[in-house]
């Protein structure tokens, strides 16, 4: 049995500094280990014995310890009265060939890779055993599913191939659609009837498009104004739509790039959100209408190419939309992700980087869905452009370690940043905290919108980083050397 507790909880317990339980921790005077949101767990012995050595009255029943009986002590055998369990044959309907869970030899590799692997019980390989056995009302009645950040660090250490993330999914696909994070199940149906996930109205954000156009016209970029609706237009843009209700000017960063590379582009000014929360929640028939509504917008506005949403999983749900439902468009039009596209205006030198702005130490934090999920799905990553275009940028550099395929979650992709279990999302982040700390990087540079969110506004305060983040876009646009009229 342990004690969870925080360190200023302990100090106050024991009437010293947290600093002096900190030292006690460091040191072993007091073994302890981290748990979940930046608490620790102690042994009920150990525990006791500090209430001991320092006069102090336990806050806890510490005399609840199971007792070990000697280990040459015979145990009776005659009384126990309970039946064997026996296995009935019970049918699951989780999984429809052995890669999902029945060529599993529970080595435990899974559980060694994943980053919040015990927390409540949580461990791959229980999951994909209780899978297999047909536990799937245990599984269902779970929040495991959904505080698993559908990285693919344990599928990438597993040896048999199993396909665990595909399982999480079903998982959360499996359950009624009133018991899904509310948050990311009122994102789905609020995509579906208004077109964007913050149901933000058509003429507000036509007008904060066109009053964005003015500002930077007015400021970096003469002649600017924002195209909406252009038909023939190369490029069609899709967008978060947490920029335009929360921080519009985040999504001039891209306009700034494009305007440098004399770019032919435009936004659709109906069905324009980029991200795809149905990817979360399992449900592939909203999954399906809201890529589908991106095709139709490229077939409507006469576009050549689409870029891909910046954000990670956005990308990675869109490309795999087009992949699973509408092939035919991979096909006929050219699809860029944010990396294919940067290189592409740097290498036809359409646009010209100045490496002197940021000049800080700068790591690269790989996202999990541009990196090793797109890797075992579409057979590319991102890695090498991701780190070509960071270090045209910023000569100071860095690699976070473990990198790449090896990489670990920020903690905040699979939906966990939108879901309520914020202490777990904090635990998981603190192998990306440590990795950052240990790189001594200042600017961590980064794909994804919810990874910024996460190192940004949570583990930087959280794990006291003192670092910055950007996009990647963020980075090249503020490292422009001039703006083209």
């Amino acid at each position: 049995m342990v004690y969870e507790v925080k360190v200023n909880e302990l100090a106050e317990e024991f009437g010293v500094h947290r600093n002096t339980i900190r030292n006690w921790i460091n040191s072993g005077t007091l073994p302890a280990q981290e748990g979940p949101g930046r608490r620790y767990l102690i042994q009920l012995e150990d525990y006791r014995k500090l209430c001991e050595k320092y006069g102090r009255t336990p806050r806890i029943d510490v005399t609840q310890s199971p007792v070990q009986p000697p280990l040459d002590t015979e145990l009776p055998i005659d009384n126990f009265d309970t039946e064997p369990s026996l296995l009935t044959g019970k049918s699951s309907s989780l999984y429809s060939e052995p890669a999902l869970a029945d060529t599993c030899n529970t080595c435990g590799s899974c559980a060694s890779s994943c980053p919040i692997s015990g927390v409540d019980g949580l461990d791959p390989r229980k999951i994909v055993r209780m899978a297999f056995l047909g536990f799937e009302e245990e599984l269902l009645a779970s929040d495991w599913p959904w505080k698993c950040t559908l990285c693919g660090r344990c599928e990438e250490s597993c040896p048999m191939n199993v396909r665990i993330v595909e399982l999480m999914r079903a998982l959360r696909a499996s359950r009624p659609r009133g018991k899904v994070p509310s948050p990311i199940q009122k994102g789905i149906t609020t995509c579906l009837e208004k077109g964007n996930n913050l149901g933000i109205p058509k003429t507000d954000f036509m007008d904060l498009l066109s009053s964005l156009g003015k500002e930077l016209h007015n400021s970096d970029c003469p002649g600017f104004s924002t195209p909406i609706d252009v038909r023939g237009s190369r490029l069609l843009i899709t967008i978060n739509s947490k920029e335009p209700f929360a921080q519009p000017e985040n999504m001039t960063w891209w306009w700034r790039i494009f305007h440098a590379a004399k770019e032919s582009w435009t936004i659709s000014s109906e069905n324009w959100e980029g991200v795809n929360w149905a990817l979360y929640s399992g449900d592939d028939n909203a999954m399906k209408t809201i890529v589908e509504r991106i095709v139709d917008n490229m077939e409507r506005l006469n576009c050549q190419a689409l870029l891909l949403p910046e954000c990670g999983h956005a990308y990675y749900a869109t490309r795999l939309g087009l992949q699973r439902w509408f092939p035919e468009t991979l096909e006929k039009f050219t699809v860029y992700s944010v990396f294919d596209l940067l290189m592409e205006y740097i290498s036809e030198k359409r646009i010209t980087l100045d490496n002197t702005t940021h000049t800080q130490l700068t790591a690269i934090h790989d996202s999990c869905n541009y990196g090793r999920k797109s890797l075992k799905t579409f057979g590319n990553a991102f890695y090498e452009e991701s780190r070509a275009i960071v270090q045209a940028c910023c000569p100071n550099y860095t690699e976070l370690l473990p990198n790449r395929n090896d990489t670990y979650c920020c903690g905040a992709g699979g939906g966990a940043w939108a879901s309520p279990y914020t202490v777990e999302r904090v635990y998981y982040g603190s192998k990306k905290a440590r990795q950052i700390k240990e790189s001594k990087a200042k600017l961590i540079v980064t794909s994804c919108h919810n990874c910024k969110d996460q190192m940004e506004k949570s583990l930087n305060r959280e794990f006291d980083l003192d670092i910055e983040v950007k996009y990647i876009w963020e980075l090249v646009a503020q490292s422009l050397t001039r703006v083209l009229s």
